[in-house]
């Protein structure tokens, strides 16, 4: 059985809400509410279990969320917006039931997490890595992992992370929208750019990316799988 997660029963709760509050929408509008929907604010305001994580959204309920780290808003320790996450924000996603979390930079990750402190955390439960990627193939080790969260049902949800949740946490969930969920192109592009708050101008090379990303045969879900973990795309 999944380990379940406060967060992913609160994503749970809020697709249904959803469903249901807006069942006279279109599929499409209903699908952009429950993959937009933030649990915190750009400031990481919302509940004290997320301090140190701005900008939380749903990508694959119970499997992958994205967010940016709440660095300068950090009201506890404040750090350069431009590095990896607050301690306490990864002890936060400890409690929260997150068994891994990537931070997609290499900015300041080895200064403030050397191995010693990985370790520890690893030690405690949570693995925190950071792989930034720069190509399709490093995505792909992304992808990889997911997909063994997917299969593994004791495993708990995965977060990817940038600075802001905006660009690089999009363009990965844009990927496993793609990969996982059988969103197109256009599709994937359309939800990167209504998921920056308004901070999608010059990113034509991550329009190129998204579009042209090619899934991997060997990472497709079941008709089953796609039911539970891509709610809003099973009924387009």
């Amino acid at each position: 059985m999944r380990k379940v997660t406060f967060l992913a029963m609160l994503s749970l709760v809020f697709s249904q809400s959803i469903m249901g509050a807006t069942s006279q929408l279109s599929d499409t509008t209903r699908c952009d509410s429950l993959l937009s929907h933030k649990f915190t604010t750009n400031l990481g305001k919302g509940d004290p279990e997320w301090n140190g994580i701005r900008n939380i959204r749903t990508v694959l309920p119970g499997i992958l969320y994205r967010s940016g780290g709440n660095g300068s808003y950090n009201n506890l320790v404040a750090r350069p917006n431009d590095g990896p996450m607050t301690f306490q924000g990864i002890l936060n996603l400890y409690e929260l039931g997150f068994d891994k979390v990537y931070y997609l930079y290499a900015n300041r990750f080895t200064n403030q997490y050397p191995t010693e402190i990985r370790q520890l955390l690893n030690e405690v439960g949570i693995e925190y890595n950071s792989i930034v990627p720069v190509n399709d193939s490093l995505a792909n080790v992304l992808m990889r992992s997911i997909y063994q969260t997917i299969e593994s049902p004791e495993a708990g949800p995965i977060l990817v992370h940038c600075w802001n949740g905006w660009h690089m946490s999009g363009l990965v969930s844009a990927y496993a929208l793609r990969q996982f969920c059988d969103f197109n192109g256009e599709q994937a592009w359309e939800y990167w750019i209504k998921n920056t708050d308004g901070n999608d101008k010059g990113f034509s090379k991550i329009k190129t990316r998204i579009v042209n990303f090619q899934p991997d045969p060997a990472l497709r879900l079941t008709k089953k799988q796609q039911s539970e973990y891509c709610p809003c795309v099973a009924e387009q």
